[in-house]
C-alpha cells in the first residue's frame, strides 16, 4: 500500500518536468481535440501567436488558421485520425494583431491509455528568417540567372559583332591590296603615257633639232646665205619641244595652281585639252571663290583632270560642264558630260564597291580630303560629284576648323 502513493507521486514530479520543459520551450507546443479544439498552449506559443493561454484554451484552432488555409486543417485532421504524425509541414498562420507568421509545423497524434487517438500535440517553430533568407537567395538566383542570360546574349552579340567587324577589315584589307595593285597599275600607266608622249613629242622634236644643226653645220661651210633661216628653224624647234615638256609638266603638277589657284589653273588646263581634243568644255566657277586648302584644290583639279580624260576617251560625249560652288560650309564640285552613259550593273558596283581604277583613285583622294564623291549615270550621260568641307586657304593658315 505505501508503493502507490510513491508511485503516483514519482509520475505526478514527471508530469510536473515534462510540462515545464514544454512550457519552458522556446517553439509554440499546443495540443487539440480531433475536433480542433486548443486544449494546451505554451509559453512559446503565447510569444509566436501573441493569445495567451488563457484566450487560447478552449478556442478552434482556426482563429491562428487564414482562411485561404483552412483546408490544410481538414487534411491533418484525416491523417492523424489515421494516426500518421505529420512532420516539418511549412506553412503560415495568423497571430493575434492580424499579421501573418511562416511556421514549421511537427504534429503527432495523442492518444488515452487504450492506445484510442483523442486528439493532437503540435510543435510550431517560427521560420520567418529562414523563408526571408531562401527567398532572398532564390531572388539572388534569379538575379545572377538573368544576368548570366544577359551576359551571354552580351557575349554573342559582342562575338557576332566582332567576326562582322573582322570579315570587314579583311575585306577591305583584300580592297586596299587590290586598290594598292591597281594604283600601281594606274601609275605605271601614267609613266608610260608620260614616256610615250616624250618619245613622240620632244624625242621627235630633239630629233628634227638635231638634223638642223647638222643643216647649220653644213650651211656654214658650203653655203651662208641659208645659214639664217636654219638658225631660225633650229630656234622654232626649241621653242616647240620648251612648250612640250612645259605642258607634260604642268599636267603632272601645275604650278599655276599653287601661285593663282583653282580657278586658274582649271582654265589653262580646259583651254590646253579643249585644244588638243576637240571637246566643248564649259567652266562655271564663281569670281568670288576663295583660295580653298591646298589639298582640297588639288583634289578637284585631280578630279576634272581624271573625268576630262574619261569623257574624251570612253564616254562619246562631245561636251563636258564644269561646275564649282560654295554653299555654307561646303564646297561642290561637279563634272557632267552627255554621252552614252554607264550600264546600270557597272554603276551598282561603282557605288558600292568604287571598280575601276579611275573611280577608286578619285574616291580615295576625294577620302583623304575629307570629302565625299556620288556617281551618277543614266541614257543621257554620267555625272561626277565631290563634296568637301569648305576649308579656306586663310582658314588653314590660321589654324580654323
Amino acid at each position: 500500500m505505501d508503493e502507490l502513493p510513491l508511485l503516483r507521486l514519482q509520475a505526478d514530479k514527471a508530469i510536473g518536468l515534462l510540462a515545464s520543459i514544454v512550457d519552458s520551450s522556446d517553439d509554440a507546443i499546443v495540443s487539440k481535440t480531433l475536433e480542433g479544439v486548443i486544449t494546451s498552449w505554451n509559453k512559446g506559443a503565447e510569444r509566436l501567436f501573441g493569445y495567451t493561454a488563457k484566450e487560447a484554451v478552449g478556442q478552434p484552432i482556426s482563429m491562428i488558421i487564414p482562411l485561404d488555409r483552412r483546408d490544410e486543417e481538414t487534411r491533418i485532421l484525416v491523417r492523424l485520425r489515421q494516426g500518421e504524425p505529420i512532420d516539418h509541414f511549412d506553412t503560415v498562420r495568423l497571430r493575434k494583431d492580424g499579421t501573418k507568421v511562416e511556421i514549421s509545423l511537427s504534429i503527432s497524434p495523442v492518444r488515452d491509455a487504450a492506445g484510442k487517438i483523442i486528439g493532437a500535440s503540435k510543435i510550431a517553430r517560427d521560420i520567418t528568417g529562414r523563408k526571408r533568407i531562401e527567398r532572398e537567395l532564390h531572388e539572388s538566383e534569379q538575379r545572377f540567372r538573368t544576368l548570366a542570360d544577359a551576359l551571354d546574349t552580351q557575349v554573342q552579340f559582342r562575338t557576332q559583332e566582332l567576326r562582322r567587324r573582322n570579315a570587314e577589315i579583311l575585306q577591305q584589307s583584300d580592297q586596299l591590296r587590290d586598290l594598292s595593285g591597281r594604283l600601281m597599275f594606274a601609275q605605271d600607266e601614267e609613266r608610260r603615257r608620260i614616256a610615250r608622249e616624250l618619245h613622240d613629242s620632244a624625242g621627235q622634236h630633239l630629233a628634227a633639232l638635231g638634223m638642223g644643226l647638222a643643216r647649220i653645220e653644213d650651211d656654214a661651210k658650203c653655203d651662208p646665205a641659208r645659214l639664217s633661216k636654219s638658225i631660225k628653224d633650229a630656234q622654232d624647234l626649241i621653242q616647240d619641244l620648251t612648250q612640250e615638256i612645259r605642258t607634260t609638266s604642268y599636267l603632272l603638277h601645275p604650278p599655276m595652281l599653287d601661285d593663282s589657284g583653282l580657278s586658274s589653273a582649271l582654265r589653262w588646263y580646259i583651254d590646253g585639252l579643249a585644244e588638243r581634243s576637240g571637246l566643248s568644255i564649259e567652266l562655271n566657277i564663281p569670281d568670288s571663290l576663295e583660295r580653298l586648302a591646298p589639298e582640297v584644290e588639288l583634289a578637284i583639279f585631280r578630279l576634272v583632270q581624271e573625268c576630262l580624260t574619261n569623257i574624251h576617251r570612253h564616254s562619246g560625249s562631245k561636251t563636258a560642264v564644269i561646275r564649282i560652288a560654295r554653299e555654307s560650309d561646303k564646297i561642290y564640285a561637279e563634272v557632267q558630260d552627255h554621252g552614252k552613259g554607264i550600264s546600270q550593273e557597272r554603276l551598282a558596283e561603282i557605288q558600292s564597291q568604287g571598280v575601276g581604277v579611275g573611280i577608286r583613285g578619285m574616291r580615295e583622294r576625294v577620302r583623304q580630303s575629307h570629302g565625299e564623291l556620288t556617281v551618277d549615270s543614266n541614257a543621257l550621260g554620267t555625272k561626277i560629284t565631290a563634296i568637301f568641307p569648305a576649308e579656306t586657304l586663310g582658314a588653314k593658315r590660321h589654324g580654323i576648323a
